[in-house]
């Protein structure tokens, strides 16, 4: 009987040893760098998605909280409800014009009407809407996204409750912010990626486009329901969204954020297929190290795994700074020449995107502090910094003094020379102020034509010198304007706030500016009534005393 067992050579069991020896390690170290890399990188895409949404989200709240301000102070200015029609139309469009964002800014009596609108006619009835109820209960609003009943555009509402001096409802003060208006600054702080986020309501409807824009032969997104996997788990608060099919069936890693009180919901995808494409040249890393080093492979290929945790970490760590509003924490500084191509691509292009966030954050908080067309520092600012000054000098026993200011006939020039002609001549204005104040003083543009000067550690004659000076000054501008050179004067009312040496002060300094400003103010009419373009000061306020 034929012997069918098979013999094998010295030659060839050295050769399968050998083999086995390339073979199993190689499999065995493909695995575990198959399983870890796509767990990992997974968790990696999931993460810098919620940092990327994070940013988004406080940029959001940030810039919706920027607007309700702006109208919050607005309503709170008495002259509200002391001007006339026309005077309250020229105060609503000099806020329109200083405040940036809104497409109109209107006063709703307290029948629900439009009164005063400077870009359309009055008389709309907006008792249905759900700010005006959220003004009579005496609530400070922001809508849900609506439709325009003037322009057709989708808007978002931000109103504040108007209260007379007894603190009775007397209307509401609404800015409109047009919804593609937030848009735009949200794509500008966007990075450049293969990953997209969107916009929905509460109730899954589609806000925005998709940022990037839907993927070629897709169907395009309109909205999102229950039973697509990250509306349900974002509806349930889940943790983490993970990996899931999108609204077209493709594999995604999305992750989620809730915005305003969860009024808004951001998701961001990223699909899976490009997340392994992308670091496909990882895996040809171990690959090669295999193929050359038979049994050094799995420890090479555990350096691997470490050098990609390493920067991955450091990168998850500055996120959950930044998820935290620490914004001014420094990016990762150069990854280290061992971290691979991909991992430095990854990590310029976060560092990218969180300069580009700071940078807009940054330049939103100075623009809410600065009236852009003088330069100037604005009411907020004035109200923000000026008891700050008041305060430090209480507590020096130096006193305070403000000036106020306003140009003389300055409808007259806007009637008969245009608007233009009006902000060159403020530019001027305010352009010659800068060279009259000191560096410690406040200069700010509180009204159309109306303007402060906040001078700390000056007293009465001191303010009074500054204020001839700034009068004489004014009267002696020359300003260019097409064929014309026009003028202009000044009004100017001083008031200062007395302390008496060695007494403690430091108590009700917000009060004090207040009673500044409405002492200031009272000189100002004062200038005016006895033929403008002169000073006039009241008479030195008592600084008060601590309670």
């Amino acid at each position: 009987m034929e012997n069918t067992n098979r013999s094998y050579s010295l030659v060839q069991r050295l050769r399968l040893m050998l083999w086995a020896m390339f073979l199993v390690p190689l499999l065995a170290g493909v695995a575990f760098f198959l399983l870890y890399s796509s767990r990992s990188l997974h968790q990696e895409t999931h993460r810098d998605l919620s940092a990327t949404l994070s940013l988004q989200k406080q940029f959001i709240e940030y810039w919706v909280t920027e607007r309700t301000q702006d109208i919050d102070y607005l309503a709170s200015d008495p002259r509200v409800l002391s001007l006339s029609a026309e005077g309250l139309s020229h105060l609503l469009a000099g806020t329109l014009r200083a405040s940036p964002g809104f497409d109109d800014v209107v006063y709703v009596d307290e029948s629900g009407h439009t009164r005063v609108d400077p870009g359309h006619p009055p008389g709309l009835d907006v008792s249905d809407r759900a700010y005006f109820h959220a003004a009579r209960e005496g609530r400070s609003f922001v809508s849900e996204v609506l439709t325009s009943r003037l322009t057709g555009r989708k808007t978002i509402i931000v109103a504040s409750p108007v209260r007379d001096a007894h603190g009775r409802f007397r209307g509401l003060v609404f800015g409109s912010v047009p919804l593609d208006t937030l848009l735009r600054h949200l794509q500008s702080m966007y990075s450049e990626s293969t990953s997209r986020t969107f916009l929905l309501d509460a109730r899954g409807a589609l806000l925005s486009p998709p940022v990037n824009p839907d993927k070629p032969g897709g169907r395009p997104l309109r909205s999102l329901q229950a039973g697509d996997a990250v509306f349900d788990r974002a509806t349930a608060r889940t943790t983490y969204s993970g990996i899931y099919r999108d609204h077209d069936g493709q594999r995604v890693v999305g992750a989620y954020r809730w915005v305003l009180n969860d009024r808004w919901l951001l998701v961001g995808e990223k699909p899976e297929t490009e997340i392994m494409l992308l670091h496909a040249g990882i895996l040809g890393l171990p690959l090669g190290i295999a193929a050359l080093l038979f049994l050094g492979f799995g420890p090479m290929a555990l350096r691997l795994a470490r050098s990609l945790e390493g920067p991955v970490r450091r990168l998850e760590e500055h996120s959950r700074k930044i998820e935290g509003g620490d914004f001014d924490v420094e990016c990762d500084p150069e990854p280290l020449p061992s971290d691979p191509q991909e991992v430095r691509r990854l990590n310029a292009a976060y560092c990218l995107m969180v300069d580009r966030v700071r940078d807009t954050l940054d330049t939103m908080r100075q623009a809410s502090l600065t009236d852009h067309l003088t330069g100037s520092a604005n009411r907020k600012h004035l109200f923000q910094e000026g008891p700050r000054l008041i305060d430090a000098g209480l507590r020096a026993g130096q006193p305070v003094s403000l000036l106020m200011l306003d140009l003389d006939h300055f409808k007259t020039i806007n009637d008969t020379h245009g608007h233009a002609a009006g902000d060159a001549l403020l530019a001027a204005f305010a352009e010659s102020l800068e060279h009259q104040v000191r560096q410690s003083d406040i200069f700010a543009r509180v009204g159309g034509e109306e303007f402060a000067v906040l001078a700390p550690n000056a007293g009465q004659e001191a303010v009074l010198e500054l204020a001839e000076r700034i009068r004489t000054a004014v009267a002696a501008l020359a300003v260019p304007f097409g064929d014309k050179t026009l003028s202009i004067t000044v009004s100017i009312g001083a008031a200062t706030l007395d302390v008496v040496q060695g007494v403690d002060r430091a108590s009700g300094r917000r009060n004090s500016l207040e009673a500044l400003l409405a002492a200031a103010d009272e000189a100002l009419y004062e200038a005016k009534k006895n033929g403008r373009n002169r000073v006039e000061s009241h008479a030195p306020i008592p600084a008060p005393a601590r309670s």
